[in-house]
């Protein structure tokens, strides 16, 4: 299925995400240590503050609860599971967390499988369930983020 163009913004932020992603991944393969690994920690933690919190955002105050509203167990599984993985990401990018290889691997794991739930399920969920005005709505928000 096409885009809705409603949307278009933060597929764009999955594709920057999946680059991420692959990056952290091939990192943890080679088993970077020291001053190595915590640059790639700091570029995915620079991604999170710019990009990932406003990206969330978005997807928690207008997409999930939207979905909800519909009353479809299925759209509240898919609600669910974003939260649970949006939980698991901020855990993984918290300043608390582990900077390890594994931790890296895990991140880039989730952060590629999230993003691809959310292209392929979350959102096709999102442009056929939701009308013209949460559509609009979503758009607006991603605009303000990026426009400021």
């Amino acid at each position: 299925m096409k885009r809705n163009p409603a949307l278009k913004a933060l597929s764009i932020d999955h594709h920057h995400g999946l680059v991420l992603a692959h990056k952290a991944k091939k990192a943890a393969a080679q088993e970077l240590s020291g001053n190595e690994l915590q640059a790639v920690w700091a570029q995915l933690q620079e991604h999170a503050d710019a990009v990932l919190a406003a990206h969330f955002e978005i997807e928690e105050s207008y997409i999930a609860p939207a979905l909800s509203a519909c009353g479809d167990p299925h759209l509240d599984q898919l609600v669910d599971r974003l939260y649970k993985e949006h939980a698991s990401l901020r855990s993984l990018l918290s300043p608390d967390s582990n900077r390890s290889t594994a931790n890296l691997q895990t991140l880039g794991e989730l952060l590629e499988r999230h993003i691809r739930f959310e292209e392929r399920e979350l959102f096709e969920a999102a442009q056929t369930a939701l009308d013209e005005d949460t559509l609009q709505a979503i758009a607006t928000a991603c605009d303000v983020r990026h426009n400021g």
